[in-house]
Formats: structure tokens, C-alpha cells, sequence
């Protein structure tokens, strides 16, 4: 499950700059009438701003239309500027970097304002780059060598990415937007806690994650859960992958949070933009209305559709210190969409009409594939001639990266309990029918019952030699939908957790 930040330094976690990013760009939404939006436009003016050059990787937003796609670059530096001295979060730190600083998380969020999607591309701290005009290095050392104009070089010369607009993350800003929110509440089926980070949080049960508790949980590497029947603590063996799962998970619950606490009202919005104030740094060149063109039009953004992605790698050396690699051929499917050069699909709205089709038989029942053919033709997709596959434990949708949306639809055609798979190489939409496969119904069922899904492709790499694996945990190269490590589900039904 988890890993947690090298001993000598804090590690920030990326729910914090995207939290904080979102408090400035999407919920500046809520604020409706001309004396909240000059209100909006008058704090957000007052950000200290990041001085940068048109390079070739920095696009800005000159020439963007209010509804055209656009890029933040959002980093956060390993700085614990605005912690008071005697912070829990300092621990174990050394006083902070000789000569720079270094990105502690880099992430590209990609927003498009007129179908209201949101995809975040998080890059690995020890990610192997080619760093222009020095020697390769980790991509979280180009910030360090050359500041922010020489990291987002870095990123156009190595992935071939536009950056529209640069925020960078003060660490405070996490503490200070989970205080304001009263917490966030997390449903945990047994204990969990992490000596390192300090998370120590007692289950069965809700937990309402204070500042300090929610920092630990988001900085959790040596992640541990304990196990009832057995009387132990196991450890979550795929420490930066779960890390990375929970915080995507916690990305999410902090929207919700802040969306129920009344985020949606110019009062609590008030509060919360005045922590992005205070511990963000923008380009010189998004202005505030670029902000609150893009609050507005993302004012009703569901946190459920964020779609969020980390760079398939393999774990490899270099001098003697472990770094990662790109799986350069995997990746371009997800690189494609953050160019703008491949298809998004999980947000907007899809017909059947434009979703091709192919019905695998994987139960060996008799004409089982051509019958369900048959009916997906009649309910208006386009479908491929069916075939057989290998038996599976269970109804499987499977989909190309960007097609998430269309994978969702068909199975919501399906009387079954699919499971929707991310498959690199597929061309079409692909049903594999399993044990729970009934028919093809011609009244799809709700878009709620089928959650479209967030995707995570990682080549997943066992951490410590953990003594047991958790829920969801992988341990070998894999892409998949589901989340990697321990990641607490829901609370149960009729539990009240949030």
C-alpha cells in the first residue's frame, strides 16, 4: 500500500495543490452576481506571481477561448514556509534545501471548460528525464537547477505538453483548507496508521481527519491495517502506488467536503479562496478573470468524474540510486490526452451511435455473443462480429484510455455486475461475458449505477517486501481501473460519514 516520504524530508502530497487550486478555479463558481465577482477578481489579483518567459513549453492563455482546454502545471516545492516552529509536519525535516528548492509533486491538471472535465497527470518524483541544457536527472530536480521556466521546459522537451498556466503550492495551505473545512471524514473498516507520518486512526468507525490527521494520512507510505482475525498488523506492500491511490481518493472527499460545508456560498467561499491566496504563486500571465471564467464554468463540477492518471514506469538504476523509466508506449495514449491530441471521453455526453462495440463469450454458454450483438444493434451502437475468450470470473467492459465514458454506457445496457477494465491496445469497446452476464437490456439503467472510472495505469513495483497484501493491491505490471493498495471504501449503508 503506501509509502511515505523519505525519513530526512516532508513530502508534500498533491491533494494540497490541487485542493487549493480547485478552491481558486473551480469553486469561484459559487459565486454569482457582479459584486461577487468583483470581489473574486480583487483577492485573486493579490497572488504572488511567477515571472515566466513564452518559451517554447509555456503557452500561457493568450488565444485560449473561455471554453478551449487549457494546462496548469501544479507543483509543490519542498518548502514548509508558513509552519509554525513547533509543527507536528516539520519532523524529521533539515532545515530545507542548500542552494534551491525541489518539487516535491508535479502534476498537470487538464480542464475543459465547455464539457466541465477535469484529468490530473501526476509525474513521479524520481521520474528519469532529459533536462535541457543540463545533464538527465529526476524531473523533481529541474526546479532546483533552474526554476520554474526550466521545469516546464522540461516537461514540453520530455512529454511534448503545453503549459497554459503555472501554479505553485505553499505547504500550509493543506492544514489551513482542512481546518477551515472542520475536517474530512474517512470510513475505515479497521484500524490504520502509519509510526512514520504519525497517522494513527482506530476503526471500525468514521474518523474526522483533522489538519494534522489528514496530513499524515496523505503523507503515508509505510501505510499499516490491521488485521482482526489474524491479530497482526499487515502492511500495505505497495507503498507509493496505495500512497498515490488514497490521495486521489482524498482529492475527491475534500471537493464533496468543501462542497457540503456551503463552498457554494459567497460566506464559506470567502475563506477558502483567501487560503489559496495565501499560499499559491501563479504565472504572470493568468489573469483573474482567466479564474473565474473557468470557476464559472466548472460551478457545478462533480468530484466523482475527476479523472486521474500516473505514467506508466519501471524501476530501474542509475549510479547506483534507484530511479524510474517511462514505458514510453504505454504512456502515449495518456500523453496524447493532455496534448490535446487524443480523446477525453469520460465526462461529456455520449450516444450509442458513436461507441463501437465487439461481445466476447467468455461462459461458453451457446450464442450467448451474437444475441447480445444483436440487441446492442437495436439499442443503436455499432457493433463489431462477435468471437469467444478465455473464461472470466466476471463480466468485463474494456476500453482504450479516454473512453471511459463510453465503456460506462455499455455496461449500463448490461443485466450483469461488470467490471470496466482499461485495456492500452484496445481499438473498440470490448464486452467479455462472465458467470453474472444475463442479457442486453434496451432501457439502459441509471448513470449513477455505473460510476464512470478514474483511471490509474502505474507499472506497480512491491515496496519493503510487505508481509501482506491489501484490497485492490497489485503486485506485478499491470494497468488497471481499480485503485492500488488500501483505500477505504465508503461508509456502510446506514453509517453517516460525512
Amino acid at each position: 500500500m503506501p509509502r511515505r516520504p523519505r525519513s530526512e524530508r516532508l513530502r508534500r502530497t498533491w491533494p494540497q495543490r490541487l485542493l487549493i487550486t480547485f478552491n481558486v478555479v473551480c469553486i469561484l463558481g459559487a459565486l454569482v452576481g457582479a459584486a461577487s465577482l468583483a470581489y473574486a477578481k480583487r483577492e485573486v489579483g493579490q497572488i504572488d506571481r511567477v515571472l515566466l518567459s513564452q518559451s517554447d513549453g509555456f503557452e500561457g492563455s493568450r488565444g485560449l477561448a473561455n471554453d478551449d482546454p487549457r494546462n496548469f502545471l501544479i507543483v509543490g516545492a519542498d518548502s514548509d514556509d508558513g509552519l509554525d516552529a513547533n509543527d507536528p509536519a516539520r519532523a524529521g525535516r533539515d532545515g530545507g534545501l542548500v542552494g534551491g528548492i525541489r518539487s516535491d509533486t508535479i502534476m498537470v491538471v487538464r480542464l475543459d471548460p465547455a464539457t466541465e472535465q477535469a484529468q490530473v497527470l501526476s509525474f513521479p518524483r524520481d521520474l528519469w528525464v532529459d533536462i535541457p541544457g543540463n545533464s538527465p536527472g529526476r524531473i523533481n530536480s529541474a526546479l532546483q537547477f533552474g526554476g520554474e521556466q526550466l521545469l516546464i521546459d522540461t516537461i514540453k522537451s520530455n512529454f511534448d505538453i503545453d503549459i497554459n498556466h503555472y501554479v505553485q503550492v505553499d505547504f500550509a495551505g493543506f492544514k489551513d483548507l482542512v481546518s477551515i473545512l472542520g475536517g474530512v471524514p474517512v470510513w475505515f473498516d479497521t484500524a490504520v496508521r502509519d509510526k512514520q507520518s504519525g497517522l494513527n486512526a482506530t476503526g471500525p468507525g468514521c474518523a474526522n481527519l483533522d489538519e494534522n490527521g489528514a496530513l499524515a494520512y496523505v503523507r503515508a507510505r509505510h501505510f499499516q491495517y490491521y488485521d482482526e482475525e489474524a491479530g497482526i498488523w499487515r502492511s500495505d506492500p505497495t507503498s507509493d502506488y496505495g500512497r498515490v491511490s488514497r490521495q486521489q481518493d482524498f482529492i475527491k472527499r475534500v471537493i464533496r467536503r468543501a462542497v457540503a460545508k456551503g463552498a457554494r456560498n459567497p460566506v464559506t467561499l470567502t475563506n477558502l479562496v483567501e487560503v489559496g491566496i495565501d499560499n499559491i504563486r501563479l504565472d504572470d500571465e493568468t489573469t483573474p478573470g482567466d479564474l473565474v471564467d473557468l470557476g464559472l464554468a466548472f460551478r457545478n463540477f462533480d468530484p466523482e468524474t475527476l479523472q486521474t492518471f500516473t505514467l506508466p514506469v519501471a524501476e530501474t538504476y542509475r549510479g547506483g540510486a534507484a530511479v524510474l523509466d517511462l514505458q514510453t508506449g504505454e504512456a502515449e495514449p495518456i500523453l496524447a490526452m493532455f496534448r490535446g491530441t487524443g480523446d477525453v471521453g469520460a465526462g461529456g455526453t455520449v450516444s450509442p451511435a458513436a461507441v463501437s462495440v465487439k461481445v466476447l463469450n467468455g461462459t461458453g454458454v451457446q450464442d450467448q455473443a451474437s444475441e447480445a450483438s444483436d440487441v446492442l444493434a437495436t439499442a443503436g451502437f455499432s457493433v463489431e462480429p462477435p468471437n469467444s475468450a478465455v473464461a472470466v470470473d466476471r463480466t468485463e467492459v474494456r476500453y482504450a484510455p479516454g473512453h471511459e465514458a463510453d465503456a460506462a454506457l455499455v455496461a449500463r445496457y448490461l443485466y450483469a455486475d461488470p467490471v470496466l477494465v482499461l485495456d492500452l491496445d484496445a481499438t473498440q469497446i470490448t464486452v467479455v461475458t462472465g458467470p453474472d452476464f444475463g442479457s442486453v437490456i434496451l432501457e439502459p439503467r441509471p448513470a449513477g449505477d455505473i460510476p464512470i472510472p478514474t483511471t490509474t495505469t502505474t507499472t506497480a513495483v512491491p515496496a519493503d517486501g510487505g508481509d501482506a497484501s491489501a484490497p485492490g493491491t497489485v503486485e506485478s505490471t499491470t494497468t488497471t481501473t481499480e485503485p492500488k493498495g488500501f483505500v477505504p471504501e465508503a461508509a456502510p449503508i446506514g453509517e453517516d460519514c460525512g
